[in-house]
């Protein structure tokens, strides 16, 4: 295997540049070219070269020394340095794709759009972050897979994220050679009128939208509205003055009956959709669970449920047509009518969303064989969890997306929820953001190592990829994956001294992460879950030992990250591993301690302390909490987030005042209550959960 140097570092040659997303083809030089202040560069695309100048400024000044040409006719955009010729490009025809050269007498970047040459660009950065001012000849010729490659971040479920965070996200993505963004919204816009049901919650303005999709557009990512507009209205349906929209007590699904329900989305259309240069408007009208149960039931009766959401669906789209927009919608509801999808106008875009990772996705199929344009959605995993379900999340994105672009897929939506108040850090759901990058842009993944490679460099974190492998280990323990949700975040907040995760039966020896259950083992349904879940098992002390080990190991990785906010986010999952760990292992020893009736008084002193420093730590991992959500979101709706901290802390101090009852019951030569009787929870369990 071949060597070489560059600056202070020896690299294989197939290893000294290696790019986020992959390029499809990449040739390496003999030579190299060093950038200096005395280059004269030409173009004649501004927006691209106020970027290509950006990123080199480290190394020279070129703003005042470029050459900004006129285009005429068919030429292609470009950018130059030193005695090139542009001619000599080999453009390949995809709009996206682009060209770049690096020899010793000079640089060449060409593509036959703008958004092409901006991505050029984006490359360009890279090799520099890479090789510094000498850079290392190569040619490179490059173009995605997928036309559309999206990421859709909840910002209703109890956080909204800032303005400037927005920003960095779409520098983030459009480095990353993604192309869409997508806000999901329930009620967090400030609709005019309508204060009551986004009071309190953060909510966007029209201001902020317009000043993100500007800045959108200079990133060459498209800003596409989101607005829930079937299902998942609870916030709406519960609010004084559009409580009679419901279909149901259920207060979940807007009702089609009632021909209000068109009236006021079309209030929300009118002033929202104006506001979105895109074409395209995702309605999602997914899981409305509970259609054709109240108001629609004679509907239902009379034309079935699907052809009752069909109608939905219909309605909608000429809603948003007023706006010049055409819809997209979630597929999960259309899917158990695959009869209607031919009856449904070709311009839908059905979303093909499925979050665990599976060896084929049947849906994925349908759509395919449907002749409908539709999109695959995987999921991040980072929902009601305190780190994402990176290996379901990886395997799904990869699966996924790979079997939709063998169907016909035209995009990737990548979706990153925030369940139950959005509780979890932002940053770790990096690493699924760039596999969801590469798949969608090379179309293939060759290893997952290669991958984390490539994050490594386009990070400038050398151990990301090895932290987030700690951290995912802790998954791996098979007590602790579920789908849609992690056990650590519910041993984190569950009842210290009867909640599952000590009192659940052990798991099953043959039970394995990211498979099936074995025979015997029924999945549960959970009080606020419409899907079965895996049940809840008890934390052994082999696996407590197991997560703590790899929560240092974590801690001390995290120390070592070079930006900022990562690290304050890595340090805080490190940590509540750790209190999680100590406050299972303590709830259970106090438990048991007195079913066998073996308890004495020092031992309830050193309770006692122990639960008033675990306290403490609970206290500063919420103090934390609170300072690192401000440093990416308003204040939204954190209440949500810290009523179960403040929940967790009164069963917590409610313990230990029930522990000195006990010890001075002891005093008293009273016998403590060993069967746990006075005990009382308030029906406490832990946060709520899919």
């Amino acid at each position: 295997m071949g060597r070489i140097h560059g600056d202070d570092k020896e690299f294989a040659v197939e290893d000294y540049y290696l790019f986020l997303p992959s390029v499809r083809e990449l040739t390496h030089g003999s030579g190299y070219y060093t950038i200096g202040d005395s280059d004269s560069p030409r173009s004649n695309s501004r927006v691209c070269f106020q970027k290509f100048s950006a990123d080199t400024e480290h190394f020279a000044d070129l703003r005042q020394a470029v050459a900004l040409e006129d285009r005429s006719g068919e030429d292609p955009y470009f950018i130059a340095i030193g005695s090139v010729d542009v001619s000599n490009a080999r453009i390949p025809k995809n709009p996206e794709g682009y060209f770049l050269h690096v020899e010793a007498k000079g640089i060449l970047l060409a593509a036959n759009t703008e958004q092409g040459l901006f991505y050029a660009c984006c490359t360009w950065a890279q090799m520099l972050g890479q090789s510094g001012s000498r850079v290392r000849s190569a040619t490179i010729v490059d173009w995605p897979t997928l036309p559309n490659r999206g990421l859709m971040v909840d910002i209703s479920r109890g956080r909204v994220f800032t303005l400037d965070y927005l920003k960095q996200l779409v520098v983030q993505l459009s480095d990353m050679k993604m192309n869409v963004l997508q806000l999901y919204m329930e009620h967090t816009f400030q609709f005019s009128g309508k204060e009551q049901i986004w009071e309190g919650s953060g909510a966007m303005d029209a201001q902020g939208i317009i000043q993100l999709q500007t800045w959108c557009e200079q990133h060459f990512v498209q800003l596409q509205p989101n607005l829930q507009s079937f299902g998942h209205c609870n916030r709406i349906l519960t609010t004084d003055g559009y409580r009679q929209l419901r279909e149901s007590d259920l207060f979940w699904t807007l009702s089609p009956a009632l021909p209000e329900t068109y009236t006021f989305l079309q209030s929300l259309y009118d002033e929202f959709l104006p506001l979105f240069s895109s074409d395209l408007f995702n309605i999602d009208s997914d899981e409305t669970y509970d259609l054709g149960s109240g108001k629609s039931k004679e509907l239902m009766a009379e034309m079935g449920d699907g052809r009752l959401y069909l109608q939905h669906l219909l309605r909608l789209r000429e809603m948003a047509a007023k706006h010049g927009k055409k819809i997209m919608v979630f597929g999960d509801v259309i899917v158990r009518h695959p009869e209607l999808i031919g009856e449904l106008p070709d311009d839908i875009v059905f979303l093909d969303w499925i979050y665990d990772p599976k060896p084929h996705y049947p849906t994925t199929s349908l759509f395919g064989t449907s002749g409908k344009q539709f999109w695959v959605c995987p999921g991040t995993g980072s929902w009601n969890s305190l780190f994402p379900r990176q290996d379901g999340a990886t395997k799904n994105i990869i699966g996924l997306v790979g079997q939709g672009i063998s169907e016909g897929a035209k995009g990737m939506l990548l979706c990153d929820w925030s369940d139950h108040g959005g509780y979890p850090m932002p940053k770790p759901c990096e690493y699924a953001y760039a596999v969801g990058a590469q798949m969608s842009w090379s179309g293939s993944v060759d290893s997952i190592d290669s991958v984390e490679r490539c994050m490594d460099r386009f990070f400038g974190e050398p151990g990301f990829s090895q932290l987030h492998a700690s951290f995912a280990a802790i998954y791996r323990l098979p007590a602790l994956w579920s789908k849609n949700r992690s056990q650590c975040v519910i041993a984190l907040f569950d009842e210290p001294l009867t909640g599952r995760t000590i009192t659940a039966p052990l798991p099953p020896a043959d039970l394995v992460a990211l498979e099936d259950l074995p025979e015997g083992i029924e999945g549960v349904l959970d009080p606020e879950s419409h899907h079965l879940m895996r049940p809840v098992f008890q934390l052994s002390e082999e696996t407590l030992s197991r997560i703590d080990t790899l929560a240092r190991e974590a801690s001390m990785l995290a120390d070592a990250l070079r930006d900022r906010d990562r690290k304050k986010q890595y340090a805080w999952i490190s940590n509540a591993f750790s209190i999680l760990v100590e406050k299972v292992r303590l709830g259970r020893e106090i438990r048991q301690s007195f079913l066998d009736h073996r308890v004495d008084q020092d031992q309830l002193l050193d309770w006692e302390r122990q639960l008033r420093l675990l306290k403490q730590r609970f206290v500063y991992l919420q103090i934390s909490y609170t300072l690192v959500w401000f440093t990416y979101a308003v204040a939204s709706e954190i209440d949500i987030s810290l009523t179960y901290f403040a929940h967790a802390l009164e069963r917590l101090d409610y313990l230990q005042s029930w522990i000195t009852r006990q010890r001075i019951a002891l005093q008293e030569h009273r016998e403590p209550d060993f069967a746990l009787a006075t005990y009382e929870t308030a029906g406490y369990r832990s946060l709520p959960s899919y």
